[in-house]
């Protein structure tokens, strides 16, 4: 498991529509992970770190309860790449929306 990078992350903010797509495209990988076919997905607040590489934590209602998420996005090769780092389950509304 990596280390969460070091770094100054962004206060907590309101999911714009690019955040909800990134979201989108690791769904599949969240199901994977947790073992669940969500029917509700919906990214509500997130936090970015700006380095080389865009990481992200993103809280997503998923019905009764919340995941976090950590998603990086990158462009290194003039590509897109987007991955899914790590899932956090069980997750309330207002827990902190911290890095893992």
């Amino acid at each position: 498991r990596m280390d969460v990078p070091e770094g100054t992350w962004s206060d907590v903010k309101f999911v714009t529509d690019n955040i909800q797509e990134l979201c989108d495209k690791v769904k599949l990988k969240v199901e994977e992970k947790t073992q669940k076919d969500f029917k509700e997905y919906k990214a509500v607040f997130y936090r970015v770190l700006d380095m080389l590489v865009l990481h992200y934590v993103i809280k997503v209602y998923v019905g009764g309860e919340y995941l976090h998420l950590w998603v990086i996005q990158s462009a290194s090769t003039g590509e897109l790449i987007i991955q899914l780092m790590g899932v956090q389950q069980h997750h309330k509304w207002d827990d902190p929306l911290k890095p893992f």
